[in-house]
């Protein structure tokens, strides 16, 4: 067996995702843009399981980095890595690491994770993504999980590590569970990918043309509960029944869609709501920059800061969000570029609709933070952790 890599600023990043880069989620997209970034200059292995992987053309490009597939199945829709072969490959690969990052949530394998680092002296930092919840989120049944997952995994973790970053301050001050841990937190803001998200032809057959004197408001991401979907409906309805000639576009997949449609049909708005389905990179940019008003009305703390605010206000295109920490964060709260509201308030979210309707403009020079500067950040934190060659 060879020798393990030198340990210290500029050695190898090991860093574990749950999913692979073929799943295309936000937390995927978060962890593969940067592993893409960090390849750049340093050597790279990714540890991911083999849930959803299907090998495609289309997955997260992940640049020079090793990539290694962990066995695993789902339990309440997350990924536990299953099998002895396969944690003490994990642990193998810990132990030759310079440095770990691993995104949260990833139940049981972060504690284990972070207890093996430590022992072998290998600083961890932990990526906070949101609060997780198992189960839906509803019931004694996902209470009982999600408090289990808090006690046995994720609050071990965050006690084990080296550093854990956030990317919203507000957010982990907010969190009850990860600000029970500030003095560990770093605040590194997420980046965007303009390049992924600019038209070419990408939106031919997905972005419907626009209706001259009809306003367009856009979502996209997953349609999931804490989306705020349901009160973005409601709001809609209230628009149209005021007169508004208006249309909303929502593109995405997930468990809520065909609950979303019946609920589409039973406010009366087929016909001013449309469901575009899952929406490739390409087609993603055309809907931003032909949108009116960009908006995604999330409802709790699963929601840490929407990626989709943020690219959309890159394309220039006026955003609407909620008063939950993250986006307070980072959305203005003008009437002209942005607009806040409370979350579950579908008369205030209808009212901003109509404000950045008849106001909102398009910035002409917008704010564009790209992930090789999230990444530069990420490897400044590294090399501080690593700069005695032991974990802290």
């Amino acid at each position: 067996m060879s020798a393990p890599p030198p340990r210290g600023p500029g050695g190898e990043v090991t860093v574990i995702v749950p999913m692979p880069p073929s799943y295309r989620g936000g937390t995927e997209e978060y962890a593969y843009q940067l592993v893409r970034s960090y390849s750049a200059s340093r050597p790279v292995q990714v540890l991911t399981t083999n849930v959803r992987w299907n090998g495609g053309s289309d997955a997260l490009a992940i640049g020079t980095a090793r990539l290694d597939l962990l066995d695993a199945r789902e339990v309440f829709q997350r990924p536990v890595v299953v099998g002895t072969a396969a944690r003490a490959h994990l642990r193998q690969a810990i132990e030759r690491s310079s440095v770990v990052q691993l995104h949260m949530p990833f139940p049981w394998v972060e504690r284990q994770v972070t207890h093996w680092a430590r022992r072998a002296g290998v600083p961890t930092v932990l990526t906070y993504h949101m609060d997780a919840q198992f189960g839906g989120g509803a019931g004694w049944s996902s209470r009982v999980v999600t408090g289990a997952y808090q006690w046995t995994s994720a609050t071990a973790a965050l006690d084990a590590c080296s550093a854990v970053v956030s990317n919203s301050l507000g957010y982990a001050r907010a969190s009850p569970l990860l600000s029970r841990f500030m003095g560990k937190v770093r605040v590194i803001y997420q980046g965007i990918d303009l390049d992924r998200l600019r038209a070419n032809g990408g939106g031919t057959g997905i972005v419907p043309p626009r209706t001259d004197g009809v306003g367009r408001v856009v979502f996209v991401g997953r349609l999931v509960g804490y989306k705020g979907l349901d009160d973005l409906l409601a709001a809609m309805q209230r628009v149209v029944a005021g007169g508004r000639r208006v249309e909303l576009l929502i593109g995405g997949k997930g468990p809520e869609l065909d609950r979303l449609r019946a609920l589409s049909t039973h406010l009366g708005l087929d016909g001013s709501v449309r469901f575009l389905g899952f929406v490739p990179d390409g087609a993603v940019g055309p809907l931003y920059a032909g949108a009116d008003v960009v908006v995604c009305p999330s409802v709790s703390l699963l929601e840490s800061t929407p990626i989709t605010l943020q690219e959309a206000m890159a394309f220039g295109t006026p955003v609407l969000g909620t008063t939950l920490p993250g986006t307070e964060e980072t959305v203005p709260d003008d009437g002209v570029h942005g607009r806040l509201v409370a979350p579950r308030d579908p008369n205030a979210l209808a009212a901003a609709l109509i404000e950045l309707l008849d106001h909102g403009q398009r910035s002409d020079r917008p704010f564009v933070r790209g992930w090789d500067a999230t990444a530069r950040d990420y490897l400044a934190l590294f090399d501080e952790l690593t700069a005695g060659g032991r974990a802290g």
